[in-house]
């Protein structure tokens, strides 16, 4: 009888070489990669103004309702968007590696949903420096 890691250890390894193939397959179409691509480069550019945005609002008196952003800026002062950027570089990378249509639908929502959050702190920002 098979030890229970070993099948659980299979089972992910044959989970995860289907996804490879499906990366690759989606990387080898033009347009599926070029999207990737575009929607990487968005969801980066909207960090970068989420970052931004984030922080001309806390410099007119706003405050972080995120408890984990909180928590970085409390910790890391002006370097609190280090782990953010990373955070975004990494997901950028694995929109790239994997431009499936699945990947690129939940991704392009999750960039549109950060960029409706840099209006709200242009929002914030733009009333409290008035």
């Amino acid at each position: 009888m098979e030890q229970p890691l070993r099948i659980v250890a299979r089972a992910m390894q044959n989970r995860y070489a289907r996804y490879h193939r499906l990366a690759e397959k989606a990387r080898s179409d033009v347009d599926l990669a070029r999207t990737g691509r575009l929607v990487a480069g968005m969801f980066m550019l909207v960090g970068i103004c989420d970052a931004l945005s984030t922080n001309w609002a806390l410099s007119h008196g706003a405050f972080e309702v995120n408890g984990a952003m909180r928590w970085l800026q409390d910790s890391l002062g002006p370097f609190w968007f280090v782990p953010k950027a990373m955070a975004h570089a990494l997901v950028a990378a694995m929109i790239v590696w994997s431009p499936n249509r699945m990947v690129l639908s939940i991704m392009a929502v999750m960039t549109v949903v950060t960029a409706m959050v840099v209006a709200n702190n242009v929002q914030i920002a733009a009333i409290l420096s008035a």
